[in-house]
């Protein structure tokens, strides 16, 4: 089974380094393979692309994928919230186990 580990290497092999908010890294647990089709379809396809991250409770948080270069000129690979308001909703479906 693939994991989030897995992706961040994939990730360094192409010399570019994984960013994601803490919640968001729990809250992909078992969907890390979805997560990587999705990546790979935006690496190739320089094409905007999404992830539906299912949310406890019902629907989905939407996730995109963006690049961008930091000051030093290494490539970053971000999976953000297309609405900033989403991680809270991410947040609070997590298990009181998983503190954020």
């Amino acid at each position: 089974m693939l994991t989030i580990d897995d992706i961040e290497e994939s990730c360094a092999r192409r010399r570019m380094t994984l960013v994601l908010h803490p919640a968001i890294r729990r809250a992909i647990r078992g969907y890390e393979e979805s997560l990587q089709i999705g990546l790979r379809a935006f690496l190739e396809d320089e094409a905007e692309a999404r992830f539906y991250l299912p949310v406890e409770g019902g629907g989905y948080a939407q996730l995109a994928f963006s690049t961008r270069r930091s000051p030093s000129g290494h490539l970053i690979l971000r999976i953000d919230p297309r609405d900033p308001a989403e991680l809270k909703r991410i947040k609070l479906s997590l298990p009181a186990a998983r503190p954020v």
